[in-house]
């Protein structure tokens, strides 16, 4: 695991007069806002990723690329400049360096950690889902790059065997990937507000028999305990945006019995060799300070694929 110097500070948004000045009006975009019914369970990963909600499909015509997902579980609102995820080299090459980091050999940018943020750390994707229990077989796989930033410090949850999570007792894997990961139960599990983003390349994913954006997403979201409450798929398109939200029930923080949510926002972009998976995970806390929210927000509408 590497860290990525940067500063601590982040400058303007960075699009260029060109960019800021493009008509959008011509640009009407089909959203088809999906609350898939029935539960579906993704299977594989700890836990699994459950897919509920309403049957009806809506399909709503956007003249503006703003799409805003709200939680089910808290009033938080994310908001994502669908129009505004892709620029070019030249654009990219722009960016405030101090603000910005900036790889233009794997196609992205996105502003370097804000005031009270860790580095901006660089490990694999087995890195990664080894922090959870998860074990990657393909080297290849394996060695796809994630870059993560989190605040400040996590919250100290602990868990029994008497614990759900999204209103379910816990499965038998989930017992004993904490067991490995903890020692036995009663297990501290650390929780982190944070965002990582995830980069994978195209021909690598090929060979698990992914060729799309849509089986891209339901294979990393496989990894995922979240309950999905919101998708946004437009047609023909190279985004999805996925909103969910893990609940942990009869858990103790400080001592204290209560009921945690770790809200998810997943955002999922395509070039013709990568896919990107921008996630934000929020855990509320009391007292905590509302810039967090402000600087997810900030690190969401800084996020670029350079192609």
């Amino acid at each position: 695991m590497t860290d990525i110097d940067g500063s601590q500070r982040a400058g303007e948004s960075g699009k260029s007069e060109a960019q800021e000045g493009k008509d959008r009006s011509n640009a009407v975009r089909l959203a088809i806002i999906g609350l898939l019914g029935t539960l579906l369970t993704v299977c594989g990963g700890v836990g699994g990723a459950l897919i509920s909600g309403a049957v009806t499909v809506y399909q709503l015509e956007r003249k503006m690329q703003q799409v805003s997902v709200d939680s089910a579980e808290s009033e938080e609102a994310l908001s994502i400049d669908t129009g505004g995820i892709f620029i070019t080299r030249q654009e990219a090459a722009a960016l405030d360096p101090a603000a910005y980091y900036v790889d233009l050999d794997r196609g992205l940018a996105l502003y370097r950690p804000l005031r009270g943020w860790g580095d901006l750390e660089q490990l694999t994707l087995a890195d990664q889902l080894a922090e959870t229990g998860n074990v990657v077989s393909d080297d290849e796989l394996g060695g796809q790059v994630v870059y993560r930033m989190r605040y400040g410090d996590p919250i100290e949850v602990e868990l029994d065997r008497q614990s759900t999570i999204n209103g379910h007792p816990m499965g038998e894997d989930m017992v004993l990937a904490l067991d490995a990961l903890y020692g036995s139960a009663p297990w501290t599990v650390p929780y982190h507000t944070q965002i990582i983003v995830n980069v994978f390349d195209r021909d690598v994913e090929s060979q698990l028999g992914i060729h799309n954006l849509p089986q891209a997403m339901l294979w990393t979201m496989r990894y995922s305990s979240s309950r999905l409450h919101r998708l946004i798929a437009p047609a023909a398109s190279d985004f999805i945006v996925v909103q969910g939200a893990s609940t942990f029930g009869d858990v103790r923080i400080d001592g204290r019995t209560r009921t945690i949510a770790v809200e998810d926002w997943f955002l999922f972009a395509e070039t013709d060799e990568s896919y990107f998976v921008v996630e934000i995970v929020y855990t509320p806390q009391s007292g905590q300070s509302l810039q967090v929210w402000d600087d997810l927000q900030a690190y969401m509408d800084s996020f670029r694929v350079i192609r």
